[in-house]
């Protein structure tokens, strides 16, 4: 039988520095150092924009312009623009999200919970950055062109052909991740902002307005907005279907159904009218 080779003890004779580029030239070994991935990581840039682009849908922005340097924290209100004072400035139209929306989640439900309809997006990072500082100057209310928690997201597309005249549905920001080493900075690079959210609910801010046939039950016709010296902001239209002249009154027929003391005999403990 032949026999077993010798083993090399070849590296036992000879310096790192000559045989391996990582020790001779320690840049060269860097392989996640991003001064050294430039070149790959624009391919991830312009891929994700790509994407955004072909596969994202355009969406309404509206820009929540709240100053806290100039805000009236007592009251919550901010004073610093005489002229507009507009809290919420759009919509800045056009640009591209891809949206994942997750309309009631059911599942926790069981557990007794009523969670709204939540949303997650992902829109380029030098796309918002060029596009909104362009429709709005961020430094005039001491902030970054960048999407932040507030602002809130108009989905126009998904509501053009809903039936019964409902129109699309808005989202609240409440999160903006730009860092996420496992799923969103592919050598570790930073192209895109997640964005997630919670369906927005409209209670009369100044520069927004609700979602078509979105309403509630009032019990009189006043309510909302009664009176406004605000730029751009009207009064409240009055309840068409609680007006006295309607033959069906939501208040009479309370009195009368409901609330009938005559009948029911529940006034022990006081009259509800």
């Amino acid at each position: 039988m032949p026999d077993s080779p010798p083993c090399s003890n070849n590296r036992l004779n000879c310096l790192p520095a000559d045989v391996l580029a990582a020790t001779a030239i320690p840049t060269c070994g860097q392989l996640v150092n991003p001064n050294n991935l430039q070149a790959e990581q624009l391919v991830f840039d312009q891929a994700y924009n790509d994407l955004i682009n072909n596969f994202g849908i355009p969406v309404e922005y509206y820009i929540n312009t709240f100053n806290l340097s100039a805000a009236d924290l007592l009251y919550g209100e901010d004073f610093g623009n005489t002229t507009d004072r507009k809290q919420f400035h759009g919509p800045l139209s056009g640009m591209q999200m891809y949206v994942e929306l997750s309309d009631d989640a059911v599942n926790l439900s069981k557990f007794g919970f009523d969670p709204d309809d939540e949303f997650t997006a992902f829109v380029h990072i030098s796309t918002f950055q060029s596009t909104a500082s362009a429709y709005f100057d961020y430094s005039a209310v001491a902030q970054s062109p960048e999407p932040k928690a507030g602002d809130v997201i108009d989905l126009k597309v998904l509501g053009c052909d809903r039936p019964n005249q409902r129109g699309s549905v808005m989202f609240q920001i409440t999160e903006r991740m730009d860092q996420d080493l496992s799923t969103l900075n592919p050598l570790l690079g930073h192209y895109v902002y997640r964005l997630r959210g919670k369906r927005f609910n409209y209670s009369f801010e100044s520069g927004l307005s609700s979602e078509p046939v979105n309403e509630q039950i009032y019990d009189s016709t006043a309510s909302g907005i009664l009176s406004t010296d605000l730029f751009g902001q009207e009064a409240s239209d009055g309840k068409q279907y609680a007006n006295a002249n309607d033959p069906y009154d939501i208040g009479d027929n309370s009195k009368t159904q409901v609330m009938d003391m005559d009948v029911n005999d529940t006034d022990i403990y006081g009259s509800y009218y």
